[in-house]
Order: structure tokens, then sequence, then C-alpha cells
């Protein structure tokens, strides 16, 4: 039980570092932006997207390959029931004769 109230409690303290750091580079951010050009800041804008873009692209090359792995497994159970079907139907055939 005490481990479990310690592990929660760096959990906590990791998740308030994690959130201190995210704003301190935003702030620095920031004061870096005010000292760029406008035409700089274009720019950075438009990297910023291209990372999301190539981000997102991931995210659904990763879903595409999920949903084919899922199918392949609906479709080996699918398989399988059947397999198991005409088994016991054998059976039931065997057992009438």
């Amino acid at each position: 039980m005490h481990g479990e109230m310690k592990r929660e409690h760096m959990h906590g303290y990791m998740r308030e570092e994690k959130m201190r750091k995210m704003f301190m580079k935003k702030m620095l951010i920031k004061e870096i932006m005010e000292y760029l050009s406008d035409e700089d800041k274009k720019k950075l804008a438009a990297m910023k997207l291209d990372m999301k873009i190539s981000k997102a692209e991931q995210k659904l090359e990763l879903m595409k390959d999920k949903k084919e792995m899922m199918n392949k497994k609906l479709d080996m159970k699918a398989s399988a029931i059947k397999e198991k079907i005409k088994m016991l139907e054998a059976m039931r055939e065997m057992l009438k004769k």
C-alpha cells in the first residue's frame, strides 16, 4: 500500500515537472519570437505545420496498420470457427450412422 502511494506521488511529481518544463520552453520560445522578423515567424509557423502534418500522417498509417492486423485476426478467428463447425458436423454425421 505504501509503495502505491509513493509511486503515485512520484508520478504526480513527474507530471508537475514535465508541465513546468513545457511552460519554461513556451516562455523561451515566446521570448525568442520577439526577436524574429515577420518572415522568420512565418517560416517557423510553416515548419510547425509541416511537423503536425507529418505526425498526423504517421498516426494515420499506424491506424491503417492496426486495422489491417485486426481484420487478419478476425479472419483467423472466423476460419477457426468454420473449421470447428465442420468438425462438429462430421462428428454428428458419424453418430447418425
